[in-house]
């Protein structure tokens, strides 16, 4: 089945050397050109049985048509669901492996519930058809001996249980591994020859080993692969699977009391018995190993049974498994140096030799022989061998116990291999490049892995496992990029990490914990381990991080690092996501480039007290840090962008030894040193001589929202000095300031409030004579009024400074004051349309700008701005068409300051408008309707049909509708310069015209998600949209698809528009479960046209305003819906970002008529 012509996710489960890969196509990858899949988009997880591969060559133990059950169960949201028999995503479906292709075909195929919704997988081997999920019934084996024949499984095999589950799964184009793992026990008894037997005697003798005395009934939870006992002991023993001298019996996990037969053996017709005083538990997943001398009695027909060792030990590949189909080894002999001499004396062709284990020792020229002679060479098994010092031709060299140099270097058919039980070392570039799979295991006694062991083995996808004697990785690239899917477990003694050594190894997961005697960290060593997790602890022992040592790292943890750290890297711990404080050590004197670039701490920086050098992007995008930063005495020059986006940081002191800040233009976003640092509201300069700054250093400081501190003997050399001009108040310790430090004025009068903070007592030492001052003196903190006198219209523009002065001190501060003849008064009233349809007067519209200072309206600026949103207004039908029923009013209100605030900068403007962060904006609505009762038809009875359009003076894309339940609306549409359809006609008709008057409801789409099940609380869900729906709003969008329900179901089958009307769905933020009419619309994307069902909207609820009567075919009499080019996408020059786009209305409680001054308004 091809997945691309599929709309769903579609998952294949596909198992190499057990990697289960699940593939799914996203419905994100359908394009507007007949729903073609992007292939990239696959989900594949990958998992391997957690045991240690010895002997077999086929290590997973698998072999052609076995069968095992996978479930895959939903989460709800952000809870994971709960696995039960049935009505899961996947209910035990059968996975059957094909060993020709290594992989397993699913019974049935699977499908994603939608794009977000997570997963849990549980998979489980053999195959059955549990009825119960906790109480899953399972019995091993008596007769374990019994070998696989006819297609049924043989009793050791039968006997196995394997149980793993990858939980949280997201749709995601990173391999997921999921572990299977044994989760029986398993015992071992190893019966080894002793003293007393003749040349071939031992062979010759009876061996039997039973396992009596143990239940083999056992009930496991499906759930969490618990396994216990059930029922009693048996009866009869217990008969292991046996190869040579070995037996192993599979066990469920059980105590056996202290006392009790463990294993009847039987040697030359003599039974014995093996008995514990104490108890022995037998561990899940793990093997109990006994090894039992025999030594025979002689000329007594006796024997003595000594046990000589005894462990646990991870469970290894069996020996005996399935029905013997899995290619064996060709098992050779070998001194050093005759390998080839060996196998040829089996009569075998060692070109031709596939599957080769070897005993004995071996030397460098063996390893010649192996990798460039052996040309079919697949799997090697050195378990039992001893490797010999020596070299060959200078290429290939090690000591004794060492994996030479390139000893399998470009070996690429090599895909399997078992080290030697004895080894010290493994030499450089020993697999570089080579064909290795799966896992890796590095058996102990291992010291020294060197340069480029493991480079470029992206076939490596299974578990690393590192030996607890290793010491040293050295080198450069010894493990770079390998696939492997686990978490990485470093050995605690391990001393040295080699530069690049982990780098690219995508597949790590889980917490990384370094080592407690880690010395050497090489440059890059975990660089791009992207999926790592947690936190990060850097231990005392090691004091230098070197460059890019963690970088790309993610681990979304907090970060510890200790004071004898004396120094770092450049991005040693870039994006990584590091979270909490950060405590830097004490004696650091230099923070290189991009060192703690993009992460998320948190609280205040404290920098250490002798550091020198802050270097580029240093502390960029850690947004998170706040308080006020103090750079060291001692650092002379602060880099390009080194607290660039830090936008929490809420004050700077800088100082006296600093020289320069920079910036650099080519960063664009973060070149500043501290761009867009939103909420600096204080720096402090101690220098008197200003230092150098870069243009663009400060960008996105406001540098007019507080007063910049400097030494009183330097305000002129800074008020001069390029960079800090253009700070618009520079003091001395706040001695004295004035809040605002400037004021204007139309040709009316205008009075405006000021507040003097000061330390003691002030006065006002001057002011120009068209200026009064109330009061004229004061104390500490005061509220003075300051009035501008009224002039002539056509007067000319005139300036002056109001100021300030410290009683007994010879210091000021300065109030800027301008005034600008012009031919509308401050707040006069403008018409600019009268209605002449409709029996109650017409219907008002009143625009009013924020954000305009006298200059603003005197330059003419804002009635132009004012009169193009209007025709903005009316350019698109209905409103064209019904343009005569509606008057349309503004005034002259006057801001203080030009421009409107946003979250981290204050404008002070008359109805305090701000963006609120991203496209939303906010004002004091109560100032608004107040206001707007001033217009000459507007009153508290037609408030709530009163369309208010407020014009913010900035060309910032945003937009939103404040609305409340009685029909009030406050359209705020910024005058955008973005290209079209984002442009201010766009942000008009969609937040004025569609929801301000016409209570449409949004069409775009965020979420692909079900409205009903979406998790997401950045927009509204079905609760919201059945609210508006029941105050009559929203008749653009329907939460039902069905054809004769939905409100436009007249349209969709009336011929005039049965064309462009029908039935889409996705709306109101979500692309399922919210229905539209048409493809295109004003509310989806801007573009100027309504949908039909949107145009009908509109002229009934005009004709409603109007007091007339609404008729559908004088709608359609009049309707046009020819709008120019109606487009769906978006123009190439789209700006936009993840925080810009549009914001849903807002539905405030209660009316405007209960606002404080509103109730006072006549």
């Amino acid at each position: 089945m091809n997945c691309k012509n599929r709309k769903n996710y579609y998952i294949y489960t596909a198992v190499m050397f057990l990697c289960l890969m699940f593939a799914a196509c996203s419905d994100s990858l359908f394009d507007g050109e007949g729903g073609k899949h992007n292939g990239e988009d696959r989900i594949l997880l990958s998992g391997d049985i957690e045991q240690l591969s010895v002997t077999r060559v086929d290590d997973n133990g698998f072999c052609d048509g076995d069968v095992m059950g996978v479930y895959i169960v939903d989460y709800d949201g952000g809870t994971p669901g709960t696995l039960k028999p049935s009505g899961n995503r996947a209910d035990n479906v059968r996975h059957t492996f094909d060993e020709p292709n290594n992989h397993w075909n699913p019974a049935y195929d699977i499908y994603w519930k939608d794009k977000h919704t997570h997963v849990d997988v549980y998979g489980y081997y053999p195959f059955a058809n549990p009825e119960s999920i906790d109480d899953y019934q399972f019995e091993v084996q008596k007769d374990q001996s019994k070998i696989s024949e006819d297609g049924e499984m043989g009793g050791y095999e039968a006997s196995d249980f394997l149980w793993g589950k990858v939980g949280d799964v997201a749709p995601t184009t990173n391999v997921i591994r999921l572990p299977l793992s044994h989760r029986m026990s398993n015992a071992r008894v190893t019966l080894i020859q002793g003293s007393g037997f003749a040349e071939g005697e031992w062979a010759n003798t009876e061996k039997i080993v039973l396992a009596p005395n143990l239940v083999r009934k056992a009930s496991i939870n499906l759930a969490n692969g618990e396994v216990k006992p059930e029922g009693s002991v048996e009866s009869t023993a217990t008969i292991p699977s046996r190869v040579g001298d070995e037996w192993r019996t599979i066990v469920v996990p059980q105590t056996v009391p202290a006392g009790t037969t463990l294993f009847s053996i039987t040697i030359g017709g003599e039974p014995y018995k093996f008995v514990k005083d104490e108890a022995l538990t037998y561990v899940a997943g793990k093997m109990m190993n006994f090894g039992i001398r025999v030594d025979n009695l002689a000329g007594s027909g006796k024997y003595k049974l000594t046990l000589v060792s005894e462990s646990i030990t991870p469970w290894e590949n069996d020996l005996v498994s399935h029905d013997a189909t899995a290619k064996e080894y060709v098992i050779v002999n070998s001194t050093a140096g005759h390998l080839k001499e060996a196998i040829t004396a089996l009569n075998k062709d060692y070109t031709k030799i596939k599957h080769l284990k070897v005993t004995g020792s071996i030397n460098a020229y063996d390893f010649y022989i192996m990798r460039d002679s052996m040309f079919s060479l697949t799997a090697l098994n050195l378990k039992e061998v001893r490797i010999k010092a020596g070299n060959w031709k200078y290429k290939i060299m090690g000591e004794d116990d060492e994996m030479p140099t390139a000893c399998f270097e470009y070996k690429r058919l090599l895909t399997s291999f078992v080290f030697p039980d004895v080894l010290k070392k493994i030499r450089g570039s020993a697999f570089h490049e080579s064909g290795l799979t799966g896992s890796l295991n590095i058996p102990e006694g291992v010291t020294d892995i060197e340069v480029e062991a493991f480079n470029n083995l992206t076939t490596l996808n299974g578990t690393l496992s590192l030996p607890s004697s290793l010491k040293r990785i050295t080198g450069v690239n010894t493990f770079l990029n390998t696939r492997f899917v686990c978490e990485l477990k470093l050995p605690d003694g391990l001393e040295e990490i080699g530069e690049q050594c982990f780098m690219g190894c995508t597949g790590f997961y889980g917490e990384l914990k370094l080592p407690s005697k880690l010395k050497k960290l090489g440059t890059s060593a975990f660089s791009g381990c992207k999926n790592l997790t947690g936190n990060l602890e850097i231990p005392q022992t090691l004091t230098y991080i070197s460059a890019g040592a963690f970088n790309g790292c993610w681990f979304g943890g907090n970060l510890q690092l200790h004071d004898g750290i004396g120094s770092i890297g450049v991005n040693a711990f870039s994006n990584n996501g590091f979270k909490g404080e950060l405590i830097l050590p004490k004696d650091l004197r230099t923070i290189p480039d991009e060192c703690f670039y993009n992460n998320d701490f948190s609280g205040e920086l404290k920098l250490p007290k002798n550091l020198a050098v802050i270097g580029a992007k240093a502390f960029a995008y850690n947004w998170r840090l706040m308080g006020v930063l103090e750079i060291p005495d001692g650092v002379v020059n602060i880099a390009p962008g080194a607290f660039a986006h830090c936008k929490s940081l809420e004050g700077v002191i800088l100082p006296s030894s600093l020289e320069s800040i920079g910036s650099e233009e080519s960063y664009n976003e973060d070149g500043g040193a501290f761009q867009n640092c939103f909420g600096i509201g204080s720096i402090v300069c101690k220098g008197t001589m200003p230092p150098y700054v870069q243009s663009g250093a400060f960008d996105g400081v406001a540098k007019d929202n507080f007063t910049l501190e400097v030494p009183e003997s330097a305000i002129s050399q800074y008020q001069a000095a390029g960079g800090w001009c253009d700070f618009k108040r520079i003091a001395a310790h706040h001695e004295l300031v004035c809040r605002p430090s400037v004021a204007c004025a139309l040709s009316s009068q205008h009075k405006q409030k000021l507040v003097i903070n000061a330390e003691g007592e002030w006065e006002v030492a001057s002011k120009p004579d068209w200026c009064e001052v109330s009061p004229a003196s004061g104390n500490k903190k005061t509220e003075v009024t300051l009035t501008i006198k009224g002039m002539a219209k056509n007067a000319s523009d005139r300036e002056g400074k109001v100021v300030f002065r410290l009683k007994n001190k010879d210091y000021t501060h300065e109030c800027s004051v301008s005034q600008y003849g012009y031919k509308y008064g401050e707040d006069e009233w403008i018409t600019l349309q009268k209605a002449t349809k409709g029996r109650k007067g017409g219907i008002n519209i009143v625009l009013l700008g924020d954000g305009y200072n006298a200059k603003d309206i005197a330059d003419g600026d804002y009635l132009k701005h004012i009169k193009q949103e209007v025709e903005h207004f009316f350019g698109i039908e209905p409103y064209k068409t019904y343009r005569n029923y509606f008057n349309v009013y503004t005034a002259i209100p006057l801001s203080t300051e030009s421009g409107v605030g946003t979250v981290n900068t204050i404008r002070y403007n008359r109805f305090s408008t701000t963006f609120t962060g991203g496209v939303g904006l906010k004002a004091d609505y109560d100032e608004i309707f107040s206001y707007a009762l001033g217009a000459p038809t507007v009153n508290k009875d037609n408030l709530k049909e009163t369309l208010i359009i407020i014009v913010p003076n900035s060309t910032d894309y945003g937009g939103i509708c404040q609305m409340w339940p009685d029909g009030s609306a406050i359209a705020f549409c910024p005058l955008s310069t973005y290209d079209y359809p984002l442009d201010t006609r766009g942000v008009v008709q969609h937040e004025a015209g569609g929801h301000g008057f016409g209570k449409l409801g949004d069409e775009y789409i965020y979420h692909n998600a079900f409205i009903d099940a979406c998790g997401c609380s950045c927009c509204g869900h079905v609760m919201e949209f059945n609210n508006a729906k029941a105050l009559g709003w929203y008749d653009n969008l329907s939460l039902t698809g069905k054809m004769h329900n939905v409100g436009w179901s007249h349209l969709i089958f009336d011929d005039r528009y049965s064309d462009i009307v029908d039935i889409y769905e996705g709306g109101y933020m979500h692309n399922r479960g919210v229905f539209r009419s048409e493809q295109n619309s004003c509310m989806n994307n801007d573009i100027p046209y309504y949908s039909t069902i949107s145009r009908e909207s509109i002229v009934k609820r005009i004709k409603s305003y109007a007091g007339e009567m609404f008729s559908f075919e004088d709608f359609v009499k009049n309707d046009k819906r020819d709008a120019g080019t109606v487009t769906r996408g978006v123009d190439a020059g789209d700006k936009r970002t993840a925080h810009t786009y549009q914001h849903a209305p807002v539905i405030h409680k209660g009316s405007p008529l209960r606002m404080k001054k509103v109730r006072r308004h006549r």
